[in-house]
Formats: structure tokens, C-alpha cells, sequence
């Protein structure tokens, strides 16, 4: 048996004496396992229900423990499926709306139950793995498990499903701005405040109402939907060219028109090709890949309209999934060029960083994604590969901030590369992509546009955890991910440098949060068109988030981003500019699926001579506030 595997079952009847397994250090290649099947209570110790934590235990003994695992693990999913063959709707002209409510909650509590067992069962297979001689049986056992668990979460998702085919969401809310100074400001969204400085100046009442339908067709096909009426996404502006807010209009937003949207439509169905199980969604379907290559930003910061923060773009097509042992794969032939109504600004997919952009949207994409699954001795590996080609249409042309290159392009490739692991309790996360800006098969921008980030993350306990990285995007680097926020710059690019975020729960109901980014200029470009590496870029963000009561909850944000430009790149002026915001927000929850949210931001910034990192339409300091409200109602 491997050296250090000893009584790892010590403790783990009762969630206390976890502290018993003193023997296996986090460093252990069983550790993160054995602690997982311990914190769900299905490993077992001895049959005399002894704890002996310093006794070396045999193979044999090691593979019982590994049997009674399995045989809880079984049990546990018969009672899940026990009580779904107990929950069975009364007739439709008795049925209550509180007898619907408690199954719907039962329901709920058995797909939790479910994704445990389904931890467990991936655990209790990579221990298997160990002793494949003495638990040969046990792992065709694992195998009949992974089935029936399928088999069991399919029925439940079908039956959850079943009970919830019509539900939906209203939203009102009032969003509006003012100057302290009659000077203006930039809020977070990127939107110019009106200089008068009178209070209520710029606001925007704003509604929204969704229906979400979500049912099985048959056994194999499901239907899925989201109709929108309102006029919230014409106030949003176009949800990807935010990034590009350097150059982007920022006069004030006005509210649009009531309008009847899709938010998305499709059907999902298998079916086999060349003797492989495929599956399809096909209609207006969610895409999103990772933050370097397509995820969509965030596209309003002061509202809360949950359905808009998944980070997926909507367009009209097909994707296709399957799976080959370990390795998984999709492939997406998109369009968003006959999406029109009054929405359509909030549709497109643009290639953009903070100060670079490809004028107009993609019209179709297609592209392919695959992920790979394995492990290296103990450790888990992800490999990532994705690439995708965007028809932008004729006679676009690419440019820069400080560098303008008209091109007449065509088409962007997209290539990216991405891996994560995990080593004891650290987590590992590598990502690297670049865009290339074609006309036709020919490469006009195929330089200075890659981009790169590297991060690890640790949880030192229950309370603080940690992640620190690096990152570097060249200038002409564009797609339309979603890599940052720096102010109201979304997408930060000819930067490179740290960044670091950790978070704190001190007590059960007060959480801290620091987040922090230090650059420099990559000094790709000539002096005098972009960053060098004397200019430097640094942002702080602390965050404190209380819950006072059962229903009041409150968050205060304080953020500060300040430059040092000692080149010659932002039209040869130099300074040190410097923004301030501090955001409070309030939620309270009134209870039946109603949520209340309070907002008010202060902005304080200041150019200190450099135009366009003023904050503001003016150089000199720029002072003013934001306010939002909404009142959420789930159905």
C-alpha cells in the first residue's frame, strides 16, 4: 500500500472529528477526496466504529472502507428516488397552489442531494483507481452507479421541470444622475452625466417583464424560451461596446421605446451521426466560451436584472455537443445579423479591448470548442482549446486608439488555449489567445495582438481564501471576452502586470473583499502611440457586504484607479490621473419572491491634465453621483 495512507476514516462519522485525521496532510494524493466523502458523510471508519487515526490500515481494510462507501452512496440515491416515487401530483382540479409550492421545494432538496452524490461518486472513483486488483468488482459497481444517478437526475430534471413550464419576472426601476460641480462625469456604464448639476437631471424610469417557458417535449427533446417585454435592453446600449468606452459616444442614455423581444428560443435534442450521440440546440441559444475568447460584459453595473449576468451572448443557430470518453466537444455556426427590433443595439457581438475595436459587429461566427479531462498521478487536468472565425462584414476597418489601421477586413480568427489543475489545495489556471484581423485568407493584423493570463488560487481555511495572477494583453488584441473592469474601462489592454483578490468572512454575516491590479505599459507600440513601460497603472477595490437581518442586506464598495503617464502615448500629456468611487448598496427582501434594491455611487475623478483619463468631458476634477432603484417580483 502507499506509504501514508493510514486510517483516513478516523473522524468521519461525526463532522468534528474530521479533526482526527491529523495523519493526512493536505499535501496528501487522497486528501482532497477523502475530505469531500467526509464532509458528505458517506466514508465510513471501522466496523467496531473505533477511531484509530494512527494505525496504518492494509489494502484490504482500505478497499472495505471504499465497498461501505459505495453501498451509502446506493442507499442514499434509493431514498432520493424512494421519495420522487412519493411525490406524485394530486388531480388538476385539486391541486393547491401550496401543495404545488412544497413539491417544487422537495424537488429542489432532491437535485441538491444529487449533486452530491454525484461528487461522491467522482471521488469515490478516483480512489477506486488505487486499488484495482482488490476492488475490480467495485469499479464496474462504480460504473452501474454513474448510470443510475444519470438515470435518477434525468427523471428529476424532467419532473422539475414538469412542475415549472411557465415562470417569469417584473422588474421596475428608476436609474438617474447628477453633478456636484457642473462639470460632469463618467458613470461606471461608460454614460456622460449631465453638467447642469440638478439633482433628478437625467432619469430614466425603466420595466421590464419576462417569460421564461421551460418544458420536455418528449423524453429526449426539450423547449425552452424567454419573451421580454420592456425597455430596459434600448437603455443598455450595445452590451459588448462597452468595452470599447475610450472611444464609444457617451452622451446620456435615453430610455427606449417599449419593446417585445426573444431574449432566447431553442430546442434541445440527441441524436446519432456516423454511430456518435450528438446533441443539438437550435434557435436563438446561449453562447459563451471563456474570458479571453467570447463571454459577454457586463452590460448595466448599477441595476439588477439577474437574467443579463450569465456573461452569454444570444444569436441565431446551432450547437452542437458530444462527448469521446474524456474529451467533450462543440461546435457553433451563429448568426446575429437578422436579430431587428428595437433591442438590436444590445445583440451584436463586437471585437473590442478599451481602446481598440473592430467598427462594426460580427455577422456570423462559427467556431469549435473542445475540453480534455485526465489526470497526471493524482492530480486533475483541464485542457481547453478553442478557435472561431466572425464574418464582420464588407468594408470594415480596424482601429486603434492611437494608431489607426484602415484595412477593409473581413473576417477575425480567434485562436485560444486554456488549462487548470489543481495540487493539494492550490488551483491553477493558465489562459492564452490572440485574434488575427483577416481580409479574406490574407493576415492584415497578425502582430501585437496576443494576450495571456496566469493565476493560482489557495484557501488557507473555511474563512480566507486567495487568488494571485498575471496577465498581459497587447494592444491590437481583440475579441469580445470579458477579461476585466478598470472605472468604467472594461477590457483593459497594452497592459501587463499582477492582480490579486482575496476574500474574508469574519463573521456569519460580514464578508470582506480586496481586489488589486498593478500594471505597466507593454511598450509594444512607438512612444507616442501607446503605453511604455514607464507608465504605470494601479486599482484597489475593497469591498464590505453585511447582512443586518433575515431580509436587510447591505454592500459598500470603495474603488481607486490611478495612472503615473510619463510617455508621450495620450497625445503627449502627462500626469497622474486619479478616480474615486464609492458605492452603497441595500437590499431588502419583502418576502414571496419580492426583492427591493436601494443604490447610490459618489464618483470623484480627476485627469490632472490628461484628457482622456480625466473621468470626465473636462481635464480638471469631475464630481457627481449615481442612483438607482429596483423592485424585483419572481413568479
Amino acid at each position: 500500500m502507499r506509504t501514508g495512507i493510514v486510517l483516513i476514516t478516523a473522524g468521519l462519522l461525526t463532522a468534528c472529528a474530521w479533526t482526527q485525521m491529523r495523519d493526512v496532510p493536505p499535501g496528501h494524493w487522497a486528501y482532497q477526496a477523502i475530505r469531500e466523502l467526509v464532509r458528505l458523510r458517506i466514508l465510513e471508519g471501522f466496523p467496531d466504529g473505533e477511531f484509530k487515526p494512527n494505525r496504518q490500515i492494509t489494502r484490504a481494510e482500505f478497499a472495505q472502507a471504499i465497498a461501505r462507501a459505495y453501498r451509502v452512496v446506493e442507499e442514499r440515491m434509493r431514498e432520493v428516488e424512494n421519495r420522487l416515487n412519493r411525490l406524485q401530483p394530486p388531480a388538476p382540479q385539486t391541486e393547491q397552489p401550496q401543495a404545488q409550492e412544497q413539491q417544487v421545494r422537495e424537488l429542489q432538496q432532491a437535485v441538491r442531494e444529487l449533486q452530491q452524490l454525484r461528487s461522491a461518486v467522482e471521488n469515490l472513483q478516483r480512489l477506486a483507481q488505487e486499488f484495482e486488483t482488490e476492488l475490480s468488482q467495485l469499479n464496474g459497481g462504480v460504473r452501474d452507479l454513474r448510470r443510475d444517478l444519470a438515470s435518477l437526475e434525468e427523471r428529476i430534471r424532467l419532473e422539475e421541470r414538469r412542475k415549472n413550464r411557465l415562470t417569469g419576472d417584473m422588474t421596475l426601476a428608476v436609474f438617474g444622475t447628477h453633478s456636484y460641480d457642473k462639470r460632469s462625469a463618467y458613470t461606471l456604464n461608460g454614460v456622460e452625466i449631465n453638467p447642469s448639476g440638478k439633482f433628478l437631471q437625467s432619469v430614466g424610469v425603466l420595466h421590464e417583464l419576462g417569460l421564461h417557458v421551460d418544458m420536455p417535449i418528449n423524453q429526449q427533446v426539450d423547449a425552452k424560451a424567454t419573451f421580454i417585454v420592456g425597455n430596459y435592453l434600448p437603455y443598455t446600449r450595445e452590451a459588448t461596446r462597452l468595452a470599447d468606452s475610450v472611444r464609444a459616444n457617451k452622451t446620456a442614455l435615453s430610455v427606449g421605446q417599449t419593446d417585445v423581444a426573444i431574449w432566447e428560443a431553442y430546442i434541445t435534442a440527441p441524436f446519432e451521426l456516423f454511430g456518435t450521440r450528438l446533441q443539438a440546440q437550435v434557435g436563438r441559444i446561449p453562447l459563451k466560451l471563456t474570458p479571453y475568447t467570447l463571454q459577454r460584459i457586463e452590460p448595466d453595473y448599477y441595476l439588477d436584472f439577474e437574467r443579463y449576468r450569465d456573461r452569454a451572448h444570444r444569436a441565431d443557430g446551432a450547437l452542437l455537443t458530444a462527448a469521446f470518453g474524456n474529451l467533450s466537444a462543440q461546435l457553433f455556426l451563429v448568426s446575429g445579423y437578422g436579430i431587428r427590433s428595437n433591442t438590436t443595439r444590445f445583440f451584436p457581438i463586437y471585437f473590442a479591448n478599451h481602446n481598440a475595436s473592430v467598427n462594426a459587429p460580427a455577422d456570423q461566427m462559427a467556431g469549435l470548442r473542445l475540453d480534455y479531462q485526465f489526470n497526471i498521478t493524482e492530480y486533475p487536468i483541464k485542457l481547453g482549446a478553442t478557435y472561431f472565425a466572425a464574418g464582420v462584414g464588407r468594408n470594415r476597418d480596424f482601429n486603434h486608439l492611437n494608431n489607426t489601421v484602415r484595412t477593409n477586413i473581413n473576417r477575425v480568427d480567434v485562436f485560444g488555449f486554456d488549462l487548470g489543475t489543481r495540487f493539494s489545495d492550490i488551483e491553477v489556471r493558465f489562459e492564452y489567445a490572440l485574434s488575427n484581423l483577416m481580409r479574406d485568407e490574407n493576415r492584415v493584423v497578425g502582430s501585437r495582438n496576443k494576450a495571456f493570463d496566469i493565476s493560482a488560487s489557495y484557501r488557507f481555511n473555511e474563512r480566507w481564501d486567495a487568488l494571485l495572477g498575471y496577465r498581459e494583453i497587447e494592444p491590437y488584441f481583440v475579441t469580445p471576452g470579458n477579461w476585466g473592469r478598470i472605472g468604467y474601462l472594461y477590457n483593459p489592454s497594452d497592459l501587463k502586470g499582477t492582480y490579486l483578490t482575496t476574500n474574508y468572512q469574519v463573521t456569519e454575516n460580514l464578508g470582506l473583499r480586496l481586489v488589486a491590479d498593478f500594471y505597466t505599459g507593454t511598450a509594444k507600440l512607438p512612444f507616442n502611440q501607446g503605453y511604455q513601460s514607464r507608465d504605470r497603472l494601479r486599482r484597489l477595490q475593497v469591498e464590505a457586504n453585511y447582512r443586518y437581518s433575515p431580509r436587510w442586506r447591505f454592500d459598500i464598495v470603495y474603488e481607486n484607479v490611478g495612472w503615473e503617464i510619463n510617455g508621450f502615448a495620450l497625445n503627449g500629456q502627462r500626469g497622474k490621473p486619479e478616480w474615486n468611487y464609492l458605492t452603497v448598496r441595500a437590499a431588502y427582501d419583502l418576502g414571496e419572491n419580492i426583492e427591493f434594491n436601494l443604490l447610490y455611487q459618489y464618483i470623484n475623478t480627476n485627469g490632472k491634465g490628461v484628457v482622456l483619463l480625466s473621468g470626465g468631458p473636462s481635464p480638471a476634477g469631475n464630481r457627481a453621483g449615481v442612483f438607482a432603484t429596483n423592485l424585483n417580483y419572481k413568479f
